[in-house]
């Protein structure tokens, strides 16, 4: 299943790429845990506000190396749950950095998952669990966005 979401920082992207660049462990200190490799791989949380209830799970997050042109930066990016393999989506795609002005960034996943359990899995998926992803992918995002742009 494709899924894609975006938010936007209110940040130059020059200042975006360059805290990007530098690590996740400096644009996820708050979400991640530990980091190791050339590759990136953090133990994270996954999650949605439901009311005043957090409802989360703890993921492995790996980031690659970023790729940039003028004015757009991809960074490879794969989840998977850090407890229950099987049980839940493997994730795979690319966190998107793209210039919106001289002020402003957008910042985007597009990503690729697959619903565990089979058949039984993909009409869950159909029925609710695509839009868990996307609220949670939103997220996610959004925790990102807002500490960058209180790093800024």
């Amino acid at each position: 299943m494709f899924l894609r979401c975006s938010v936007v920082v209110a940040r130059p992207i020059a200042e975006v790429e360059a805290e990007m660049a530098a690590g996740a462990e400096n644009w996820m200190p708050a979400m991640a845990r530990q980091a190791n490799g050339d590759g990136e791989e953090l133990l994270s949380e996954l999650g949605f506000n439901l009311g005043k209830r957090r409802i989360g799970r703890r993921i492995k997050v790996e980031i690659g190396a970023p790729s940039a042109t003028a004015g757009l930066m991809f960074l490879p990016i794969r989840w998977r749950s850090a407890t229950e393999v099987g049980l839940f989506p493997t994730l795979e795609g690319a966190l998107e950095v793209a210039a919106l002005g001289s002020s402003r960034t957008q910042l985007g996943l597009s990503a690729n998952y697959e619903p565990p359990l089979g058949l039984i899995g993909k009409i869950a998926d159909r029925a609710l669990f695509h839009r868990v992803a996307e609220v949670t992918v939103n997220d996610f995002l959004a925790r990102i966005g807002k500490w960058l742009e209180r790093t800024a």
